[in-house]
């Protein structure tokens, strides 16, 4: 049998030789991962390329959320690992955690007469295993991550030092955390073994239980940061329930209004619209509840042609974007109207 070998036109090195992030070719479609809005100049997109040799993240800064299409990203930096998660600190200042387990501040900077770039301030890699989530607390300067490691780190982000570890924190992956608003050390986290607890760092036995599922992965929590005494819980079931940490005894309510686990939850922070909690699951849709009321459906949308991973409330609308590469914008009316099912007037696609 000829030898088809001789016939390859490979180099010595090969294409699977080791290369750095900036010698690896650049990929134009991203799985977008994240989306965050810090206001109407500064929004951060996160995608990971999941379909080559390479599994690399990048980073896109807008200055301008009317338009999120590439050419008008205002910094793309290409990561050295897929990017999971983000948090900004300050209008200027973010960190970003990657499949790696790496945790980076970065920076925009600009000289008078360049473009924006980000700067790393400081990198790290404590975790064993991908960060998937991080949050941030309300001093600015403390911030909580956990991830594949079963391990939770709290970081002074000033020298990015873990002031408190939590090794097996949970039995399982941690899906998600979030922050009890205007709080410097109270949050909660949600794992694959089907516990979601509630932490207080300043505590000597720091974390309780406040919410179980037997026999069901836990995989996404929210804290209502005007009523600070609700939680919502998402498992693999596409479950939601309504937790009030003060009576953890019982819920407040459950909705199966979901055919697939869900991904994300995320509350409305305007205080006018506290309640809407938004969610997106292992399928094509993004969906509103009215917490208040008993978790009533008020709009749900399925325009996007791949699994929504990223949600971002901003003013009027509700932002998502997905593993199709794109972000739509969502415009949600007031749960007294009837539920939207996403008509064009409603929403908008902004980004390819």
């Amino acid at each position: 049998m000829e030898n088809t070998m001789e016939n390859w036109n490979v180099s010595s090195d090969g294409p699977f030789r080791n290369m750095s992030v900036t010698d690896r070719p650049s990929i134009v479609k991203k799985n977008l991962q994240f989306l965050l809005i810090y206001n109407e100049h500064n929004a951060l997109l996160g995608g990971t390329n999941m379909v080559d040799i390479y599994w690399t993240g990048t980073l896109w800064h807008y200055n301008d959320i009317l338009d999120f299409t590439r050419e008008k990203a205002d910094i793309t930096q290409q990561t050295d690992s897929g990017v999971c998660n983000a948090v900004y600190l300050t209008q200027n200042k973010f960190v970003v955690v990657e499949d790696s387990g790496i945790v980076e501040i970065l920076e925009i900077i600009q000289a008078s007469d360049q473009k924006p770039q980000f700067y790393s301030l400081e990198r790290t890699c404590q975790h064993d295993d991908s960060v998937l989530t991080v949050s941030k607390f309300s001093n600015e300067r403390n911030i909580v991550t956990g991830g594949m490691d079963c391990c939770l780190k709290v970081w002074d982000v000033e020298d990015l030092i873990a002031t408190y570890s939590y090794s097996f924190a949970h039995t399982d992956v941690i899906t998600s955390t979030d922050v009890k608003a205007m709080s410097t050390s109270v949050f909660v986290s949600t794992s694959l073994d089907g516990e979601s607890l509630l932490w207080d760092v300043r505590r000597a036995k720091p974390a309780h239980c406040i919410f179980k599922k037997d026999d069901c992965q836990l995989t996404a929590v929210a804290w209502n940061s005007i009523s600070d005494h609700l939680v919502a819980v998402g498992a693999a079931d596409g479950s939601i329930t309504l937790i009030d940490i003060r009576q953890t005894d019982d819920v407040l309510c459950e909705s199966v209004e979901c055919d697939r686990g869900i991904h994300k939850l995320l509350f409305n922070p305007d205080p006018e619209k506290k309640d809407e909690l938004a969610c997106c699951s292992d399928d094509t849709s993004v969906k509103v509840f009215d917490s208040y009321k008993e978790m009533l459906p008020i709009f749900e949308d399925s325009s996007h042609s791949d699994f929504v991973r990223g949600l971002a409330w901003h003013k009027d609308g509700l932002f998502s974007c997905s593993w199709d590469g794109t972000v739509i914008k969502h415009v949600i009316l007031s749960s007294n109207d009837n539920i939207r099912t996403g008509p064009s007037q409603f929403k908008i696609k902004i980004h390819k």
